[in-house]
């Protein structure tokens, strides 16, 4: 299916050595690969040598030239952090495999997958925050709080990957940093909305917004001006980033051209999925729990005929409006012709990893395309039962994930690292004795 629509996104996709267009045309090109592992302070037996907390490295903020963060609702929270990271390492967490250990934390598991999908299902309500952080993503404070950890999150990943492919690939043609202006407008310009839709918005206006989410990232009441609006009427949305992230994720593995040749997979059907079907998504690893409620929330309300008949007319959509699996559609056909060979002289075509970066390649991207999918369901769910509550969880979760994607890919093409190894550019855990 090549409409007009879906050869002005490539295009546009093409603008790579653009600053603004490089940041938002990547936040719908899903996210990509993983390095070695970083030293911590700690011996790898964390239960004899607990983790105290993180010794951040260089990253976009207030004080290293990006004032806009912080006008944009970003409150740092290293106390936050500290304890999230205290949770992760010091208790039995997940590998890479979907096996628990009580050893050998990973600040790039931390930072890449397990930071964001915690607070997720902090969000989604499948999860409590650590008891000591107070955290409390209803209120500004706390929303804020929230922000800047996904930014942290985000900007690691990208630090990550940029690292990693210099490691198993080549290092990425294009060195662009992106301004404190750029950040600043994709806040105003997209993510702002979000947020203040999960604050103050009253039920029929969280309802109304989570139903958007569906479809647009373009904020429902106003015309974005500059040179981004058109940029972002194109964006995916939750279900076509689904259809991106489900895309990419099928083109990581055999018998894909993407394929590592030395690495395989933990599982022979590791991931399946169909386009053609809805939100169609299969994992060899388990569901994250925020998935697993979002299913069963979506399969009670189908089973109720009038609750059914709602959720495919928002399906279906208003007239003139693109139906939700053309949506997710284009954007597998959009994945596809960009992953199914790698881009060239941008991004990875994964052939040179390891076992070990595989396997972390593969969990992140499962966990993306779970979280694009929960998000999905929560938000049909929500608009078909009236449950305004649920429209807020949605509404939360989404703007983590677009907030960890705008910074992941505003940092994706920016140099600062490069002549820095992966133990020098990324955190590190510590212990209470090296504080």
């Amino acid at each position: 299916m090549r409409s007009k629509q879906f050869e002005e996104f490539h295009r546009r996709h093409r603008l790579l050595t653009r600053p603004v267009a490089v940041v938002v045309l990547a936040v719908s090109v899903g996210m990509s690969a993983v390095a070695h592992a970083a030293p911590t302070s700690c011996a790898p037996d964390a239960g004899s040598c607990p983790i105290a907390g993180v010794q951040l490295t260089y990253y976009p903020w207030t004080d290293t030239g990006y004032p806009g963060l912080g006008r944009s609702g970003l409150i740092a929270a290293p106390a936050l952090l500290d304890a999230f990271a205290r949770e992760y390492a010091n208790r039995p967490h997940p590998t890479n495999t979907g096996a628990m250990t009580d050893r050998n934390p990973s600040a790039q598991d931390f930072f890449v997958w397990w930071l964001p999908n915690r607070l997720a299902n902090i969000a989604m309500g499948t999860a409590q925050p650590p008891p000591e952080s107070h955290l409390d993503m209803r209120t500004a404070d706390g929303l804020g709080r929230a922000q800047w950890l996904v930014h942290l999150a985000g900007y690691y990943s990208s630090v990550w990957l940029r690292s990693n492919m210099r490691v198993f690939d080549r290092p990425v043609a294009i060195s662009q940093t992106t301004p404190d202006a750029v950040y600043s407008q994709l806040y105003q310009q997209s993510l702002h909305q979000y947020r203040d839709a999960a604050l103050t918005a009253d039920p029929d206006a969280a309802l109304t917004f989570a139903e958007h989410t569906l479809r647009s990232n373009v904020p429902a009441s106003t015309e974005v001006p500059g040179p981004l609006g058109g940029l972002l009427e194109l964006g995916p949305a939750e279900v076509g980033m689904f259809g991106y992230d489900a895309t990419w994720l099928r083109y990581l593995v055999p018998p894909s051209a993407n394929a590592p040749v030395a690495a395989k997979p933990l599982a022979d059907n590791f991931f399946s999925a169909d386009p053609n079907v809805l939100l169609d998504a299969h994992f060899a690893l388990a569901n994250q729990p925020f998935l697993s409620r979002a299913e069963e929330r979506y399969r009670r309300a189908t089973s109720a005929p009038e609750t059914a008949a709602r959720i495919t007319g928002i399906i279906r959509g208003a007239p003139g409006t693109e139906p939700l699996i053309a949506t997710q559609q284009r954007f597998t056909a959009a994945g596809t012709a960009i992953y199914r060979t790698g881009v060239p002289g941008t991004v990875s075509i994964y052939r040179g990893w390891n076992q070990d970066q595989y396997d972390r390649l593969l969990t992140w991207a499962s966990y993306a395309v779970m979280y694009n999918k929960a998000d999905s369901l929560n938000a049909l769910t929500a608009v078909a039962t009236s449950d305004a509550r649920l429209a807020r969880q949605e509404i939360t979760a989404a703007l983590l994930w677009w907030g960890y994607c705008l910074t992941y890919i505003a940092a994706i093409f920016d140099p600062h690292s490069d002549t820095q190894s992966m133990d020098s550019s990324l955190p590190h855990f510590t212990t209470a004795a090296a504080r």
